[in-house]
């Protein structure tokens, strides 16, 4: 797919870009016009392998990765998944592919090709889309991948979608239906950071100079999705899987009910964040209250706490040595599938579960 700017607005994106007044910071100029925006964008993105047409087109050209595709698609928004107050272009441009790329290997498979449809928002600075294009680069570098073309268009606000083809892995693609009952239930890394980048971001704490308090902040902003351990977990036959990105209980609920299933969860197995205790110490602001009914606790965004992008799966109780090198790594056993109903420790799944990431609600 060529870069173009959308047709659908009144006239070109250069001069209609440029009517926008901001006086906060330098517009992109009419003189730059549509073609100059797009060249703006494109040259961060590379060349196209021999063979391929990225950008430039009516559609891109790209080789088929394999017989059977992954295709995933993700949708960032302005005021509901980042707030450009305290995050910049490039971690918008970033999200907005590390996202992809963690359903994909949440599937066992790698990526191959995106394209991205951006909304520019009201009167973009020439600092934003160039941020955005550095973030998205950047990603696709990291997780060797073509952007080979997109969409540019005006909107009422700034908006990142991104749709990404990729392989699943020689085992063919891990679904979250897979789960029966006795299988162990585990998940990779540390959970609950994240959100209490969130919380952190919203009590003023970006540039703080405690080591804690800026890697949870990062969490946030530059998710580093889990690829080669869902290619390495799908090698080890697991039988389901899904990425925690509406959180533990959430997720969790969503495989389970692809699996027609329950779960035992062991509450002090739930590996939570190492630094939410020390961040909550020196950030209390940060932390939710009881209007919103989140507690206090960082179990509580341990379970409830979204965008950690880890890897949720369930494998066989007979097969968890099988993963030894990837539990040395951080992968944490935390329940079993069973067929009763769904628990952590004494408590009702259902108490917690309604208190995930909902993209519908704002934040």
């Amino acid at each position: 797919m060529r870069w173009e700017c959308s047709r659908g607005i009144p006239a070109s994106v250069g001069s209609t870009l440029a009517r926008l007044n901001d006086d906060r910071q330098p517009k992109l100029s009419a003189e730059l016009g549509e073609l100059g925006l797009i060249e703006r964008l494109t040259t961060r993105f590379g060349p196209a392998p021999a063979g391929e047409t990225w950008a430039g087109d009516d559609a891109a050209v790209v080789r088929c990765p394999a017989e059977t595709l992954l295709f995933a698609t993700d949708l960032l928004v302005e005021g509901v998944d980042f707030d450009l107050g305290w995050c910049s272009g490039a971690d918008v441009g970033w999200k907005a592919i590390a996202a992809n790329v963690s359903d994909l290997a949440a599937m066992g498979g790698r990526p191959s090709a995106a394209v991205v449809a951006v909304g520019l928002g009201t009167g973009p600075s020439p600092a934003l889309v160039d941020g955005l294009a550095e973030g998205m680069a950047s990603a696709s570098k990291r997780w060797h991948l073509g952007l080979v073309g997109g969409d540019l268009s005006g909107s009422g606000e700034v908006s990142v979608s991104v749709a990404m083809i990729g392989a699943p892995g020689p085992g063919g693609p891990v679904y979250r239906s897979g789960a029966r009952p006795g299988d162990a239930i585990c998940v990779t890394g540390a959970l609950g950071g994240a959100t209490e980048g969130l919380r952190l971001l919203r009590a003023g704490a970006r540039g703080s100079d405690d080591p804690a308090t800026a890697r949870l902040i990062r969490r946030q902003l530059r998710p580093a999705a889990r690829l080669d351990e869902g290619t390495a977990l799908g090698g080890a036959g697991v039988s389901s899987m899904i990425d925690v990105s509406d959180g533990l209980l959430a997720d969790l609920g969503h495989l389970l009910d692809a699996s027609a299933a329950g779960c035992d969860l062991l509450p002090t197995a739930i590996p939570v964040d190492p630094d939410l205790v020390a961040v909550t110490e020196r950030w209390p602001e940060s932390r939710p209250g009881p209007a919103n009914g989140a507690g206090a606790e960082p179990l509580t965004s341990a379970l409830t706490g979204g965008e950690d992008f880890e890897l949720l799966f369930t494998i066989e109780e007979g097969r968890l040595a099988e993963l030894g090198p990837l539990v040395e790594a951080g992968v944490s056993r935390i329940g079993t599938v069973t067929r009763g109903g769904r628990f952590v420790g004494r408590r009702a799944f259902e108490e917690w579960e309604q208190q995930g990431w909902d993209h519908l609600r704002p934040r």
